[in-house]
């Protein structure tokens, strides 16, 4: 299944787009196989919007179930690298 931000959210700049994205990974998440998550046409995230999308997911999934089902595309490397850093930093503060 493939997720596009700019389906979902006109952005990726704040929390409230984040918590909408949020709810759509949640949604793909829950059925079996990989999630594409494509950021096709986004040109940059902040970080409190990569918070609210991504980090509540372990919530639900192990890091290593979404580190193995969860692929980010048409992306750049600053937002590869942030939603990055922030589930490894999240999911070694709940282990």
């Amino acid at each position: 299944m493939v997720v596009r931000i700019l389906d979902i959210v006109p952005g990726a700049n704040t929390p409230e787009q984040g918590d909408r994205v949020f709810a759509a990974l949640h949604k793909a998440l829950r059925n079996p196989g990989s999630v594409v998550v494509s950021f096709n046409g986004v040109q940059t995230a902040t970080s409190s919007f990569v918070h609210a999308a991504f980090v509540p997911l372990l919530d639900h999934f192990l890091y290593r179930d979404l580190k193995a089902r969860l692929r980010v595309i048409d992306s750049t490397r600053q937002i590869n690298d942030m939603i990055k850093s922030r589930l490894e930093h999240s999911a070694s503060l709940a282990a």
